[in-house]
């Protein structure tokens, strides 16, 4: 890490040495404790030494001097190393919001994954070691729930099952709320004066346009072929 009194001149460098033990729970292990040694907030006199907004908390470098692009970095696989083949950056994990998309901070913990938040938080690389350590922790926790289970299936006869959460539904804009009535009756009746032509996007194979043709003079025919039909049946009910 380089560091001065000129934070806003300096860029955080991280070396950090992955394990290299064959055992992929040892090493998880070793990984986890070597990043947390890196990932504490820099303390003196046990308080926080660098929590100010827009602050690293490790380096004290000013994060808005590292330019607009330094977060854009993908994510790297917690076992391999390798780049996530989701295309997922730093950026879109830690500062987008997942559910509505818009923008958001990220700040630092004062324990790294506990205590009280800081407003400081961590520079490029340090927050890619931050993603690779919550990662590491998941996994940890997720083996110590499947040893739990089998001790409680040998001792107690109680078998723990993994619960998949049904993805949380967002509520529609207003507009897509009042137009999808319209649209669900547009598609029932394609072909009796209704067409409707789609353009995908050539690249995600989604609708990005939609052309609604109405021919006005098929829909007058059938509504007249209705009416004609409802008053036949007016008539032969009152002469019956």
């Amino acid at each position: 890490m380089n560091e001065g009194k000129d934070a806003v001149s300096y860029y955080g460098q991280v070396k950090f040495e992955f394990d290299r033990d064959p055992d992929p729970i040892k090493r998880r292990k070793k990984n986890i404790a070597n990043a947390k040694r890196v990932l504490k907030p820099r303390r003196r006199w046990g308080f926080i030494q660098y929590g100010d907004a827009g602050q690293c908390c490790v380096t004290g470098i000013r994060l808005s001097s590292l330019g607009p692009d330094a977060y854009n970095k993908p994510l790297l696989n917690p076992d391999t190393y390798d780049v996530m083949e989701d295309g997922k950056t730093l950026a879109g994990h830690f500062f987008t919001d997942s559910l509505t998309g818009q923008r958001t901070a990220f700040t630092a913990l004062s324990n790294i994954d506990s205590g009280y938040p800081l407003r400081s938080g961590y520079c490029p690389e340090l927050l890619m070691l931050y993603w690779l350590y919550s990662q590491w922790k998941q996994q940890q926790h997720l083996d110590t729930i499947g040893e739990r289970s089998m001790w409680l299936w040998k001792r107690r006869n109680i078998k723990m099952i993994p619960i998949t959460e049904p993805p949380k539904r967002t509520k529609k804009p207003e507009l897509v709320e009042a137009l999808q009535p319209f649209f669900n009756i547009l598609y029932e009746n394609q072909g009796n004066g209704v067409y409707i032509t789609e353009y995908p996007n050539p690249d995600t194979s989604e609708v990005d346009i939609c052309d609604v043709r109405l021919d006005l003079r098929v829909i007058r025919k059938i509504e007249a072929e209705y009416l004609a039909e409802a008053s036949n049946d007016r008539t032969s009910s009152e002469t019956r």
